[in-house]
């Protein structure tokens, strides 16, 4: 069977909308997941590794990209895990995607490798800022139960020789996650920064590294989610309006934060 390029959809599969089921009160996804699935490229038959996947719909995502993915989900949080594990049922594809409830951490040494490790981690240290008093949340932003070099070092252990990260995190923990990935033999091969607007700085980064290779990092150009408009309500830009499209869904996210 003919591989589809990379990023590409399977011309034999017409995804639905995700049917995502999420707490009301607790963590709540936003813009990343389909910013970090549009930038993961993935290919047929690789087995990829989705470290915290909160009510799912990362693996969910690029389940409907490619059809012909091996997906594990790794959750802590029992509460996120019973969602992650719902919407997989609800979505049809028990049979593609298997979630692990457990602490990344300690699971890293009885899985198998990998081709692709993807994580939308917490992008605060456990020290910094206010803990929301919300534990979902408080799980979900700040390192309190996995930190930057826990999930480079042990993403790294299960990935293959040529395998892949890839990560997000605010720019100003930049360098502190390229030096992260090159300790642990992870060399940065793309970067992309994710503006609010073209007048706004910043807000986020994705980056893609390799295992066991050199790699030249090109920079692609930055992306921008919303237009400048002169009204009070925003509106998407043409690319971030094609991300959206590309997965059939229609809800539109929230701004590019972990609520």
């Amino acid at each position: 069977m003919a591989e589809t390029a990379p990023g590409k959809r399977n011309s034999h599969f017409v995804p639905q909308e995700p049917s995502l089921e999420q707490s009301k009160d607790g963590y709540r996804y936003s813009i990343e997941p389909f910013l970090m699935a549009d930038f993961s490229n993935v290919m047929p038959g690789m087995r990829v590794l989705d470290v915290g996947t909160g009510c799912g719909i990362i693996a969910i995502l690029l389940a409907f990209m490619e059809v012909r993915l091996q997906l594990v989900s790794v959750e802590v949080q029992k509460s996120l895990y019973q969602q992650a594990k719902a919407n997989i049922e609800k979505n049809a594809l028990c049979d593609r995607v298997q979630v692990l409830e457990g602490d990344f951490i300690e699971l890293a040494g009885t899985l198998d490798l990998f081709d692709l490790v993807i994580s939308n981690p917490p992008y605060r240290k456990a020290n910094t800022g206010r803990i929301n008093p919300n534990q979902e949340k408080a799980i979900a932003r700040h390192e309190i139960k996995i930190d930057l070099e826990s999930l480079v070092k042990h993403g790294a252990e299960v990935l293959k020789k040529g395998g892949r990260m890839i990560l997000a995190y605010p720019p100003e923990r930049l360098a502190e996650v390229l030096q992260s990935l090159q300790e642990h033999g992870l060399s940065p091969s793309r970067l992309r920064f994710i503006h609010g607007s073209k007048q706004a700085q910043a807000k986020i980064f994705l980056v893609e590294a390799i295992k066991g290779t050199k790699e030249d990092c090109i920079v692609l150009p930055p992306l921008c989610v919303y237009n400048e408009n002169s009204s009070a309500e925003r509106s998407y830009t043409l690319e971030m309006q094609k991300i959206y499209a590309s997965f059939n869904y229609t809800g539109g996210s929230n701004d590019i934060e972990k609520e």
